[in-house]
């Protein structure tokens, strides 16, 4: 008899070592990793300071303060950039919900989107989404670093940190009865994310699945409580000369529980182009230099909605 084909599982990448510096040996055998698991998976665990469980759980429990609020609270506009404040309900699953905080990072930030939740204040709130998100920013300035080292581009990584922007994502998926169809319980559908990165941090309710650049799907359940798992968004697909994969992925609920999670979504301020070496004969050059966030007021247009590739009708060549 022959072998069972065993399925693919996402990588999982120890980034938590101390040693973890740029021409180290654990930076070194991190990247290959990383590059790995970018190009095939556009996606991968990212085991990150195992002694954060403390802020982890303090995350979920203020998220879950900010969704209990009332909707017409919950729904008022938190930026002006495009897909950074509330998202419209879906008719299919109206008790689903999703927000995002600009700029979490700083104080001030997070300080603005908690005064239109709570004008009266709220310190844990503030407090727990501040330290959180600094916390996901180091992985995600790590993570990015890492992509510069891989494809030689070191010389660009300070001004693209320079031009990095941030927005923390709070999402919920309420209690729903799941019914017995196909379709009925796919929550989120198939898609890409619109910014560089991605990192996003569930609770225990699973129902991530990701499509791999060979087709293949993924049910994904984080290895532990401490983990992450980092996406390739569209841009830094774009940006790599189509090297990295953008991973599409959406989430199936299987559980009569309520899911929550909180996604860290990286944007590069002004002009996104491939470097130049990225560009040779088995690699002509695909993309045509873009703005981020013009990028994103295009995918909010009908016609973007109907493309199953928004960023190469956009840019593409």
């Amino acid at each position: 008899m022959g072998s069972e084909t065993q399925p693919p599982v996402v990588p999982v990448v120890d980034l938590s070592s101390e040693n973890m510096k740029p021409g180290t040996d654990a930076w070194l055998l991190a990247c290959k990793k990383v590059q790995h698991a970018l190009e095939e998976f556009g996606c991968f665990e990212a085991v990150y300071k195992k002694d954060t469980l403390e802020t982890q759980n303090s995350i979920f429990s203020a998220i879950k303060d900010f969704c209990d609020l009332p909707l017409e609270t919950k729904m008022q506009k938190t930026s002006d950039k495009p897909l950074h404040s509330y998202f419209g309900r879906n008719p299919l699953f109206p008790h689903d919900f999703s927000t995002g905080i600009e700029n979490p990072e700083t104080v001030e930030g997070v300080q603005k989107f908690t005064s239109i939740m709570w004008p009266a204040g709220n310190e844990r709130f503030r407090e727990s989404v501040h330290s959180f998100s600094r916390m996901l920013i180091e992985l995600d300035q790590m993570v990015t670093r890492m992509v510069f080292d891989i494809y030689g581009v070191q010389r660009l990584y300070d001004s693209h940190k320079a031009s990095t922007t941030y927005q923390l994502r709070c999402i919920e998926y309420q209690i729903q009865a799941i019914q017995q169809t196909d379709k009925s319980d796919v929550r989120l559908f198939p898609h890409t994310d619109k910014g560089f990165t991605t990192i996003l941090h569930q609770n225990e309710v699973n129902g991530l699945q990701i499509k791999t650049r060979a087709g293949q799907r993924i049910d994904y359940a984080p290895s532990s409580p401490s983990s992450f798992i980092v996406f390739a968004a569209d841009v830094l697909m774009a940006w790599s000369n189509d090297r990295v994969y953008a991973s599409e992925h959406q989430v199936i609920m299987k559980e009569e529980k309520t899911r929550y999670s909180v996604a860290l979504f990286s944007y590069k301020n002004g002009i996104v182009q491939v470097p130049e070496e990225l560009v040779d004969d088995k690699h002509p050059l695909r993309y045509k230099p873009f703005d981020q966030f013009d990028y994103l007021r295009f995918f909010q247009t009908e016609e973007a909605q109907k493309i199953k590739h928004p960023i190469k009708a956009y840019c593409g060549i």
